[in-house]
């Protein structure tokens, strides 16, 4: 039984759906759900990512789920901290599903050593200089054992762990994690999850090899900013870049 006190405890549960974001961004222009509603779905057919990036997933082998949220208390300056706090549940899900370390790649992909397990879409509708609403789109690799050849790095938890997950009960254990750091995020907690968030960084205080452009710079990532840009420190330099101004060489 899902023991959250609001987040998941509302379910609309569908069997295919072009995408679980677009589904409850429309169902927000309808009515007011209450806040921790879930959408999730069986198959989706038109999964979206970051950027306009596609999401795939074999139906009914993976989560793919959507949260509705009102993060009123949040400035739109500070709506990073809201993808902070989703990370870390993704994150910390994983981690108690498998026994197994991950990694957070900024901006929210989760990572098992250099490969992908979960990715993170956040739709966020700014009223005044408030987040009215936030829509939080996850995709999960539970049980699929074949992907896509054009995707560069997948993953799923079953692999990792030799386990098969039940969708429902991984669920549930999502929800309880976004809960746990949703209320931290309510209470104000910036400096916590501003630390947790860092030090759980896919390559923290580690040089690498980063793309900007055409160009290869090799660099060391110290942290994000407030507003959610990565320092990067390369040849004795700070640099902060916004999404998709570097990329990471893997």
């Amino acid at each position: 039984m899902l023991g959250t006190l609001f987040i998941g405890q509302n379910h609309i549960s569908l069997a295919s759906v072009d995408s679980t974001n677009t589904f409850a961004k429309e169902l927000l222009t309808k009515e007011h759900p209450p806040e921790g509603t879930i959408i999730s779905a069986t198959t989706q057919l038109k999964g979206r990512g970051q950027a306009g990036n596609t999401w795939a997933a074999e139906g009914g082998k993976n989560l793919t789920v959507s949260y509705i949220l009102y993060p009123n208390f949040l400035e739109a300056a500070q709506q990073f901290y809201l993808n902070m706090a989703i990370s870390l549940a993704v994150k910390d899900c994983c981690e108690e599903q498998t026994g197994g370390e991950f990694s957070i790649k900024w901006p929210n992909d989760i990572y098992y050593g250099d490969r992908k397990v979960a990715g993170i879409l956040i739709e966020n509708t700014i009223s005044g200089s408030s987040i009215a609403s936030s829509v939080v789109g996850i995709g999960l690799n539970a049980n699929q054992e074949e992907f896509d050849e054009n995707l560069p790095n997948p993953v799923a938890l079953a692999e990792i762990s030799k386990l098969d997950f039940d969708l429902n009960k991984l669920r549930d254990s999502l929800s309880t994690y976004i809960e746990k750091y949703y209320l931290q995020l309510r209470q104000k907690h910036y400096n916590f999850l501003d630390k947790a968030y860092t030090v759980s960084l896919y390559r923290y205080q580690q040089t690498h090899e980063f793309k900007k452009g055409t160009a290869i710079i090799k660099g060391e990532i110290n942290g994000v900013t407030k507003e959610g840009k990565l320092i990067l420190h390369s040849q004795g330099k700070e640099h902060r870049f916004a999404f998709k101004e570097v990329e990471f060489v893997i």
